[in-house]
């Protein structure tokens, strides 16, 4: 066994043939460091995001540690070997008796000339690539870890005012797709509470937060894409509907769930018309046509306002589903 092993990459996705050379690495060595590789390539998935990858695949395999390095290039075909040897020799600080690399790399003779007083063991991968993986992420969805999975998921926010079908329409998509779904939080607390007329501010608060933490847990059963019912700015709506007063809190109130609503960053927003029939759920106190068309442009001017473009959706529940079913589609064209 090596007392000291190196495996270096920049896992532009981190990929389970990775994965599989870190074990293998890991198996041959007392220490195994394994280096991220970074360069300023606008196109590269941020190193953070990467970082966090490695450090979560390898969080159980007590001899491997993660860093990363930085090279100032744009492009990693001129990177420069010799300040990339440097940072990983300083960090490291010790011999490194054995260099892992790709088969792919076999015959180059790279990684001899870049550690000349380390062996170099080539290990076999199959077939699959960060460059083929990120030609089509979806098309080799099953070689990535699961924690690499997440950051492809597509996200889709079905949005609307009371009564316009956005529950239906969710779970119909979800199943439909073989996928979790994200309920609206505002209708538990809601019931909580004793009914939308004893609804305090602070409930709107735990609506918001409580929302964003069920998107968070159902990212992890979520199959490519995941439908979220409402999301921050409808319940910002709906503050502003039931507190119309502009207080110091309610100034709070609007700025975290914009702030929330700028994190979000989701692929699709569709939204709901409110041309179905109103349906009274015990929650709901809006239901004339007035009223229902009058709330319908106030949320559309808070979406405009939050620069949300979304795509209009109308008609009866088997329009809606078909309309929704042809633009998700488009997500992965």
């Amino acid at each position: 066994m090596y007392k000291v092993g190196m495996y270096g990459g920049s896992f532009n996705p981190l990929h389970l043939g990775h994965v599989n050379a870190i074990i293998e690495a890991a198996n041959q060595c007392e220490e195994l460091y394994v280096v991220l590789s970074n360069t300023n390539d606008p196109n590269e998935i941020n190193h953070k995001e990467r970082l966090m990858w490695l450090k979560t695949v390898t969080r159980d395999m007590e001899k491997v540690h993660v860093f990363e390095i930085f090279d100032e290039n744009v492009d990693k075909n001129v990177y420069d070997w010799d300040i990339g040897v440097k940072q990983v020799k300083d960090y490291i600080n010790k011999p490194i008796d054995v260099i892992f690399a790709g088969s792919d790399y076999k015959g180059k003779n790279v990684w001899e000339k870049a550690y000349p007083e380390s062996k170099v063991i080539y290990i076999e991968r199959n077939e699959i690539s960060s460059t083929l993986i990120r030609s089509n992420p979806y098309k080799y969805y099953e070689f990535l870890p699961n924690i690499v999975q997440r950051y492809y998921i597509k996200k889709v926010c079905v949005i609307g005012t009371e009564s316009c079908g956005k529950t239906t329409l969710v779970k119909n998509l979800a199943n439909l797709y073989n996928t979790a779904y994200v309920y609206e939080a505002g209708r538990y607390i809601c019931d909580k509470a004793g009914g939308i007329d004893n609804m305090q501010k602070k409930d709107y608060f735990e609506i918001l937060y409580r929302h964003k933490q069920l998107e968070n847990d159902a990212l992890n059963q979520a199959n490519k894409v995941l439908f979220i019912d409402t999301d921050s700015l409808i319940t910002l709506y709906y503050y502003q509907l039931d507190f119309p007063e502009c207080d110091d809190l309610d100034k709070a109130f609007e700025m975290v769930a914009e702030g929330i609503s700028k994190l979000n960053n989701y692929d699709l927003y569709l939204f709901l018309e409110p041309d179905v029939k109103w349906v009274q759920d015990g929650s709901r106190t809006y239901g004339s046509d007035e009223i229902r068309n009058r709330n319908n442009l106030i949320l559309k001017k808070l979406l405009e306002k939050n620069g949300i473009k979304y795509i209009s959706i109308s008609g009866d529940y088997r329009e809606r589903f078909e309309k929704s079913k042809t633009l998700v589609k488009k997500l992965f064209e």
